[in-house]
């Protein structure tokens, strides 16, 4: 009974096993003839008896897409779960499933193929979505580095759309590993800064310094909040910026900016008050020397054909390396010239401003009307462009405003660079008393004031500047006065008009001379004698005027009283006491009363200075006293007048300087002479050295200088 038992159950096993190998052999009979319905229910059935061949029928159904049973991702699961259990299948049923086609070589094509079929498929998405789900099913396909490369661009081209640091911060906390997180940390860095900073505010730049101290924008960060804080190149922004900011990088910009512009004249008293208003300057000893320099006059020398500075002791300051170099210092700044260029260096030998230019004027306030190519403009000691090479001339300035030149036509600027008068002029002049001539394009003067308004219509021949409240004019070819306002003080009807002085001025009519008033009234009646060079000559110093009548002269005082009688052929200016006179073509002098008190002898006769007075007999010079005394012979071909107690006087092409007892402080074997300050520059034979008055020795010579 148990045996009959045994074989029933035998042969119902194999019974069992052949109906679903029977199943398994329908399924792929039917897949074959794409009835794909059959072929599923075959393949649904026979899965629990036969899972690698049913999963890969199955797989093949779901991959194929001309049934509705298409399902890519199914298919792969189908397919991968075949290829897990196929390793652990028996030979038998290989070698059944080989009849089919199916072996390890056919899951690992269909698995590839499957993967391949939904990489397309994401590829058509061409979404960040569609990829990350082939990611996600697909992880062990070749491709997913791909889909992940392509995600990671498409997300990143949408963070770059979006270009927000929030956007880009969103990327890389998602995108760790992406290709593109370094670029999108620039990025994220640099919009960061951007909208954190938008407003350009000093207080947003610290807030971010504060905030995000490992940014690579923080020293921009720094800068900006230097920059802004300084903004008007001010000393007190400078100050306030390095007490408000010590740990920012750019204090030490600011403490040379601001001793730059605090020093920028290069005057003593201005590196003292330096010192005293900021005790707390980084670099004192820096400006100590600058003071101590500012102090110490250079001189100009040369040594083959190249030009440096001596100091008053003769210690070179400046090695010789220029081709000219100008005489002084100007607010702490000379000229020099390098490859005919003029730049400018200052005490410590450094070339501030580069040899660049044209021509240069030595600095004046702190500016220089300089020329590049054919064009000015105006630079500062700092070597900023104060106003832009445009011009053909800028002159200088009065008042705050310059004419300057353009097109051949004449306007005005400011200080600040503005041309606040556009060029449109024939001609104009300075500034003086607020006012200033111009011409208009029918040749007719008037005047403007500083903010270009004409206040006094163009309707004159000729003008002159302003001075103590009158100008003088000229109209139908007589000369005439105004005030300010344009009100006429005195008609045209004169020939010509003197300068004021003391208050009174010549007027010149019908070729005789008397004189006017500040208010244009006649103080002393038009009676004298004209003749040229008393338009000058006959300006009233120290309360006399010389004056002209029958071709004789004297000496009239400011009530019009003669003082010196009107009889000498020509007389000068007191001085000292004394006035030469002419008389029988001889010189003398006469005193206040009229009094001659030095015989008419010299051939020529100079005002007393310094005591002594320059005479000469016959073209030889020499010095007089107040008592006609001859303190230094007469035997100079030339001299000068003393002053500070020496004169220079030449000996035939040779020349000297002397003291006042006669007695040669140098050489007079000189061809020329200089003074500077103290120190006489001398040239001798093409050979150049420098003497000092104080030690009265030379403190330099060239080389074969005496030779």
């Amino acid at each position: 009974m148990k045996k009959s038992r045994l074989i029933f159950l035998i042969l119902a096993l194999v019974s069992v096993s052949q109906l679903y190998a029977s199943q398994i052999k329908n399924g792929f009979a039917a897949l074959n003839i794409y009835d794909y319905f059959k072929a599923r229910a075959l393949f649904k059935k026979a899965m629990k008896h036969d899972s690698v061949a049913s999963c890969y029928g199955l797989s093949i159904i779901l991959s194929r897409n001309d049934n509705h049973f298409y399902n890519i991702d199914s298919s792969y699961l189908y397919i991968l779960k075949a290829q897990k259990l196929f390793p652990f299948s028996k030979p038998r049923l290989r070698l059944k499933w080989a009849k089919f086609g199916l072996d390890s070589g056919s899951i690992l094509h269909m698995k590839d193929t499957i993967e391949l079929r939904a990489f397309k498929v994401a590829l058509g998405t061409n979404s960040i979505d569609g990829y990350n789900h082939y990611i996600h099913n697909y992880p062990t396909a070749w491709q997913v580095q791909s889909a992940v490369d392509l995600r990671d661009v498409i997300a990143f081209t949408k963070a770059e759309k979006e270009n927000t640091y929030q956007a880009y911060k969103n990327f890389m906390d998602t995108y760790l590993n992406s290709t593109e997180y370094a670029d999108a940390k620039k990025r994220y860095e640099i919009a960061l800064f951007k909208t954190l900073t938008a407003d350009h505010s000093v207080n947003s730049f610290i807030q971010f310094i504060h905030q995000y101290p490992e940014s690579p924008y923080i020293g921009a960060a720094q800068d900006s909040v230097y920059s802004l804080s300084t903004i008007h190149n001010l000393v007190s922004e400078y100050h306030n910026f390095v007490r408000s900011y010590p740990t920012n990088p750019n204090v030490t910009t600011a403490w040379r900016k601001l001793y730059s512009i605090y020093t920028m004249d290069g005057k003593p008293e201005t590196f003292a008050r330096f010192h005293i208003l900021f005790p707390d300057y980084p670099y004192a000893q820096h400006a100590d020397t600058d003071f101590v320099l500012a102090q110490t006059r250079f001189y100009p020398v040369r040594q083959n054909n190249l030009w440096g500075y001596i100091d008053s002791l003769g210690n070179q300051r400046v090695r010789y390396k220029y081709e000219w170099a100008d005489s002084n210092f100007y607010d702490g700044l000379a000229a020099v010239a390098m490859n005919d260029k003029i730049g400018f260096i200052n005490k410590r030998g450094d070339l501030t401003i580069p040899c660049i230019y044209e021509e240069a004027d030595h600095f004046r306030n702190t500016i220089s009307v300089v020329k590049k190519g054919s064009l000015c403009g105006i630079i500062s000691t700092l070597g900023q462009t104060i106003v832009p090479f445009e011009y053909q001339e800028i002159m200088n300035f009065s008042e705050g405003m310059a004419v300057i030149e353009k097109n051949n036509k004449y306007g005005y600027i400011s200080l600040l660079g503005e041309e606040v008068v556009s060029a449109q002029y024939q001609d104009a002049g300075d500034f003086s008393e607020g006012l200033a001539y111009v011409q208009n394009s029918n040749g007719k003067y008037g005047y403007i004031d500083i903010s270009g308004v004409v206040v006094i219509p163009c309707r004159y021949d000729w003008v002159g500047k302003f001075k103590n409240g009158l100008a003088k004019i000229k109209s139908n070819s007589k000369f005439g006065l105004i005030n300010l306002k344009g009100d006429t003080v005195l008609t045209c009807d004169y020939d010509n008009i003197g300068d004021f002085s003391d208050t009174i001025a010549m007027v010149v009519k019908n070729n005789k001379v008397g004189y006017i008033g500040a208010h244009g009234e006649i103080i002393i009646p038009v009676k004298y004698e004209y003749a040229g060079d008393l338009l000058a000559g006959g300006m009233f110093q120290n309360g006399l005027a010389k004056v002209q009548l029958h071709k004789k002269r004297g000496f009239i005082n400011i009530e019009g009283k003669v003082v010196i009688q009107l009889n000498y052929d020509d007389v000068m200016p007191f001085n000292e006491g004394l006035a030469p006179f002419m008389q029988d073509k001889k010189w003398g002098y006469i005193s206040r009363k009229g009094i001659p008190v030095i015989h008419n002898k010299y051939d020529f006769a100079g005002n007393f200075c310094d005591s002594l007075a320059r005479v000469a007999i016959k073209g030889l010079y020499g010095f007089i006293d107040a008592n006609g005394k001859a303190i230094i012979p007469l035997q100079y071909d030339g001299a000068s007048d003393f002053k500070k107690g020496l004169a220079e006087v030449m000996q035939g092409h040779h020349g000297c300087l002397i003291d006042k007892t006669g007695n040669p402080i140098i050489s007079c074997q000189l061809n020329s002479t200089h003074l500077l300050g103290n120190i006489l520059q001398v040239e001798m034979n093409g050979k150049m050295a420098m003497f000092s008055l104080i030690t009265k020795n030379y403190i330099w010579q060239d080389q074969g200088f005496g030779k």
